[in-house]
């Protein structure tokens, strides 16, 4: 039993490292133009991608350089707009690196529906990755909020609260 699981421990870390080398952050990128956001979608769908892939505890200074330029891309698009409303900032407040795995949700779906964008459905992908984030980061703080979504995204009923209960200030 221990040799299985250490094999299948060194399996997850090799997949982990194969793909976290698969993203390279952009190196003097500009943004400085509406036309220079455009050149960086995919970069920002690959920066998105590899958060959610990556284990908080590997790669603190590429997880800080992908996170700035996350953020200065996400804050200056002319095309993606964030709102964070209560219910992000509650799933968020005990692990903040959940907003930007929230942001990069929303992000992410946003450039790959640019001709059907519908911000419900934003919201939801940002909801969807905050869980996704969450269970599978054991060091995680305990989160009520997200523990109750995780059952109900489980249970298939997340657009249902989405709708119900995602704009509410409780």
């Amino acid at each position: 039993m221990k040799k299985t699981l250490t094999l299948i421990t060194i399996i997850v870390a090799f997949c982990f490292t194969a793909k976290a080398q698969t993203f390279h952050v952009p190196e003097n990128y500009t943004l400085k133009e509406k036309e220079d956001y455009g050149k960086y979608e995919d970069d920002v769908i690959k920066a998105v991608d590899w958060l959610q892939d990556t284990p908080w505890a590997l790669e603190d200074q590429k997880r800080m350089e992908t996170n700035a330029f996350l953020m200065k891309w996400m804050q200056g698009s002319p095309t993606v707009s964030i709102e964070i409303n209560t219910s992000v900032a509650k799933m968020t407040e005990k692990n903040p690196q959940l907003l930007m795995t929230f942001m990069g949700g929303y992000t992410k779906y946003a450039l790959q529906n640019k001709s059907a964008f519908n911000k419900t459905k934003a919201n939801q992908a940002g909801v969807k990755a905050v869980i996704d984030k969450y269970v599978v980061e054991t060091d995680h703080k305990n989160n009520s909020l997200l523990n109750k979504l995780t059952k109900i995204e489980k249970d298939g009923k997340l657009a249902d609260w989405m709708a119900s209960d995602f704009n509410k200030t409780k």
